[in-house]
């Protein structure tokens, strides 16, 4: 005659059993939930970066927009320069020119 009282049933309903996929239903969750932990941090530190690069790109057009309008600067004063320097030249021969009369004018009187 057979026991049946002590034997062990491993149906859907059998509480070892549902603890045992309950178990499994945990162990995958905290997998996942690691997986969601490390792909969060991840993406946080990602995110971390491009601010910290957008702010370096905003500081370099910063940079960028100074040093042009700088350039332009330069470019002005250089122009400036260039037309005086043109100025110049053209007073330079002239009193070259005088010089040279006086010195000629002055060898010929005997000096």
């Amino acid at each position: 005659m057979k026991d049946t009282k002590n034997k062990e049933d491993r149906g859907p309903l059998d509480l070892t059993y549902l603890i045992e996929q309950h178990r499994k239903d945990i162990w995958e969750f905290k997998e996942k939930e690691m997986e969601w932990i490390k792909t969060k941090n991840q993406l946080d530190g990602t995110k971390r970066i491009v601010e910290e690069l957008s702010t370096k790109i905003v500081d370099l057009k910063k940079e960028i927009d100074r040093l042009a309008e700088e350039n332009n600067n330069i470019r002005t004063i250089d122009s400036s320069h260039q037309e005086t320097n043109g100025r110049l030249q053209k007073d330079n021969r002239y009193l070259a020119e005088q010089v040279e009369t006086y010195k000629e004018i002055l060898r010929k009187a005997g000096l």
